[in-house]
């Protein structure tokens, strides 16, 4: 794998968790959905309830993507080390 992929797919948690949190968010406003956290309704968007994923995507994505920064930092640090490792034995 080209080493630009390994620095995207390390860089896409944080993003991917705080863009659930806002999709989710936005979702609830603009389907007219009721409860709170903890007490959230049934929503429905047709036939579909779409309570699940607004609750994962209001409590868990909320709460993850500020942690998936330092994760993804990590791997970034990682993959950075790596890269210097292969260059230096390529020459």
């Amino acid at each position: 794998m080209k080493w630009k992929y390994k620095y995207f797919f390390a860089a896409l948690p944080p993003f991917l968790l705080f863009g659930g949190w806002k999709l989710s968010d936005w979702a609830y406003h603009y389907f007219g959905c009721q409860g709170g956290l903890k007490n959230l309704q049934h929503c429905y968007v047709g036939t579909v309830d779409i309570m699940p994923y607004l609750g994962f995507g209001l409590f868990w994505c909320q709460l993850l993507w500020i942690p998936a920064i330092v994760f993804s930092a990590w791997l970034l640090l990682r993959i950075k080390h790596k890269e210097e490792e292969f260059n230096k034995e390529r020459f």
